[in-house]
């Protein structure tokens, strides 16, 4: 009786120590509506490296293809493949909103996971002199990766940054004022009768 206790712990022992992970990897959840991913219940927004909405579209020479979906997909088979870690940047200028995820440097298996994305296609840099990734992002527009196949414009290139920057916008919305005084005009003019 006392052998097969013995032997039973033993199991025990060696069945629970075979099962137990050198690492625990939490659990990666992305928010693509909110452009953000959650780990051990922070949510991040990757600094530097800016994934397009989910539902964007791109041009290709193909015509138009579903480069918002890619990219966030992209994220989500990178992130399943290691262990990932995020630090939150704090900047002592300017107050986070934690709702939209602290901005933050993550690294996947020691690799940094913003440098990848932008690398390879999947994410853009902000318009800004000092922005991180910037060689990371010519090679991905020279070799046309990720959404710069097909000629992707970024849309800091083509947005307009007020009326003054836009012609047809400035016409689009005079006309919508000319439209709404006009209507008012004529229902002033009916309530006088």
């Amino acid at each position: 009786m006392g052998f097969r206790l013995v032997i039973g712990t033993a199991w025990l022992c060696i069945s629970l120590w075979a099962g137990t992970p050198v690492f625990a990897q939490s659990k990666v959840v992305l928010h693509p509506t909110k452009g953000f991913l959650v780990l051990n219940d922070t949510a991040y927004r990757l600094d530097g490296a800016t994934l397009p909405h989910s539902d964007a579209l791109c041009q290709s020479d193909n015509g138009n293809w579903r480069c918002g979906e890619a990219a966030w997909q992209a994220l989500s088979e990178r992130v399943t493949r290691g262990k990932i870690e995020c630090v939150a940047l704090v900047s002592l200028s300017t107050s986070v909103s934690t709702a939209d995820g602290a901005p933050a440097e993550c690294a996947l298996d020691g690799e940094s996971l913003n440098a990848w994305l932008v690398r390879y296609g999947w994410a853009i840099i902000d318009n800004s002199s000092g922005a991180p990734f910037q060689e990371e992002e010519t090679l991905a527009h020279q070799e046309a990766l990720g959404i710069w196949r097909g000629g992707f414009i970024p849309p800091n290139n083509w947005r307009a940054s007020g009326p003054s920057d836009c012609s047809v916008c400035g016409a689009r919305h005079e006309s919508i004022i000319r439209a709404r005084e006009r209507h008012q005009q004529n229902a002033s003019g009916t309530n006088t009768d």
